[in-house]
């Protein structure tokens, strides 16, 4: 049986519900219980429940043999995982936020706060203007709105947050989507029952 982390947060309906369309119910996981390791033997797969940021490392030290994960946490964390494919559903997209309706100028350095220091650091290396990375855990858009940073790097999905708070939304950086990421030993000892998923889900039409 292989062990399969799935994510609590955004992900985890967009990656059930591809898991259901390609033959694969996960039943247990509509039990009341708050099991974080659920056994679905039906499936073959044992599920680890995790938070999106620490799946990458449990996936990538062998805890869990694959997983779905989305292309944000995974381009953040560097990850030395093996990526078959993405869900179509459950996108989004990692954008620039702010209070105004342009980008800095040319030259013009700003305070930018976000999740994601990493990929704002190589995100703004491509820019005409600088920015000082400000790392949060959480509640990003308050930056820009309370004047801690003139922008933020975040996850927009609705934009409806953003329109609320009065902010909008600059430039679009990259789409984001969940994927299906696999350990590279778990893939030589498990290869039969992981190609046959990924051609289970090409095949429901949820993946590409």
């Amino acid at each position: 049986m292989m062990r399969l982390a799935l994510p609590k947060g955004r992900n985890l309906i967009a990656a059930r519900a591809a898991f259901r369309a390609a033959g694969y119910p996960l039943e247990e996981l509509d039990s009341e219980d708050r099991k974080l390791l659920v056994s679905c033997p039906g499936d073959g797969f044992e599920i680890l429940l995790l938070k999106d940021w620490d799946l990458p490392l449990y996936v990538e030290h062998g805890v869990a043999d694959l997983g779905i994960v989305g292309t944000d946490v995974l381009e953040e964390h560097g990850s030395d995982l093996l990526v078959p494919l993405r869900l179509t559903d459950g996108g989004c997209r990692l954008c620039f936020i702010g209070r105004e309706g342009a980008l800095p100028r040319a030259g013009e350095q700003v305070t930018l706060a976000t999740k994601y220091p990493r990929t704002a650091r190589r995100t703004v290396a491509t820019q005409s203007w600088g920015a000082e990375i400000v790392p949060l855990s959480g509640s990003v858009e308050l930056a820009p709105l309370l004047h801690l940073a003139e922008l933020a790097l975040d996850i927009v999905q609705t934009g409806r947050t953003l329109r609320e708070n009065h902010l909008v939304e600059l430039q679009e950086v990259r789409a984001v989507s969940p994927c299906l990421v696999v350990n590279r030993a778990a893939f030589q000892v498990h290869r039969r029952e992981i190609n046959e998923l990924i051609h289970r889900l090409e095949a429901a039409g949820v993946a590409v």
